[in-house]
């Protein structure tokens, strides 16, 4: 049974020692125990860890951890940034170099007129200063007001139910569109921390037997390859995933009827499907000679949908 918030915040509580550097992060002990039996036991047991409300994690980072903890408390949790990569600088023009639109006039804006009088003769027209308008405000429209008829409660009915309190923008609204994976929009957005922080804490939850975190992890990442923009500068963030996917020992390995852990298959299902792109990369082509289960996992999935 899960517990109560009332449950969570009252409860004792729990220091973890996190990363290798041993951050310390307190939290409730409840929030954490209720996540898994495991976790439950490190808190509850009445071992030296629990008896001293104290842990060491030193296998999973900060951020990751961090994550784990809204996770706990919220049932989500915030969708990791992307990386701004530096733009390469664009070349300064020279200056003793003309450009297409360059010619010898000078400054374009005109600031008289030339105007011809009597005889031929030419002589300039000042161009009268206009001074700016003061710009004024719209006046805000009144807010609609509700005639109340009160010979019929069925329109009263309707306008008390068509109410709404709530603030678009509001706390609740911020919070829920921070659980929502984002697409990039340029080649410049590195997404290999966004990959491997939702990659990091399946495998968190994989070692922690804490199945709901594991679909949780795993619905974010899709959504985000889904949505992503394959970009021939941001072929190595997938690499990048998948030799993170393939190097974990925590994960298991193709079992003897084929069946491969979940992110393996997922990673491999994407890159199936995007081999086009992919495969053209050097990045690709050097991660296939490097060897290993990887290879075969793609080259099963990419043999069955081959035309």
């Amino acid at each position: 049974m899960a517990p109560t918030f009332e449950d969570i915040v009252q409860s004792h509580l729990f220091t973890f020692c996190v990363g290798q550097d041993g951050k310390r992060i307190v939290v409730h002990a409840a929030a954490i125990a209720a996540t898994s039996p495991q976790l439950n036991a490190l808190i509850n047991n009445g071992m030296e860890e629990s008896s001293m409300r104290c842990a060491k994690l030193d296998d999973i980072e900060v951020d990751d951890f961090n994550r784990f903890c809204e996770y706990a408390y919220r049932g989500d949790y915030t969708v990791p940034p992307w990386e701004n990569l530096p733009l390469e600088p664009e070349p300064t023009p020279d200056k003793n170099q003309k450009g297409e639109d360059d010619d010898d006039w000078g400054d374009p804006t005109p600031v008289s007129r030339k105007k011809k009088g009597k005889k031929g003769r030419i002589y300039e027209e000042a161009i009268p200063d206009v001074p700016d308008e003061p710009m004024t405000e719209p006046e805000p429209e009144p807010e609609p007001q509700y005639e109340l008829q009160f010979n019929s409660r069925t329109i009263l009915r309707t306008q008390f139910d068509s109410r709404n309190h709530i603030i678009d923008g509001g706390p609740i609204t911020a919070i829920l569109q921070s659980f929502e994976p984002k697409a990039n929009s340029f080649p410049w957005q590195n997404f290999t921390p966004v990959f491997l922080a939702h990659a990091r804490l399946y495998c968190f939850a994989h070692m922690r037997l804490i199945a709901p975190l594991k679909a949780l992890t795993l619905n974010k990442l899709h959504k985000t390859l889904s949505k992503f923009k394959l970009y021939t500068d941001r072929v190595g963030d997938i690499i990048e995933l998948a030799r993170y996917a393939y190097l974990n020992q925590d994960l298991p390995s193709r079992s003897k009827d084929g069946t491969l852990d979940d992110l393996k298959k997922l990673v491999v299902e994407y890159i199936a499907c995007e081999i086009d792109v992919i495969g053209k990369h050097d990045a690709f082509v050097e991660y296939m000679e490097e060897g290993g289960e990887f290879v075969g996992d793609f080259w099963k999935v990419a043999r069955d949908f081959m035309n």
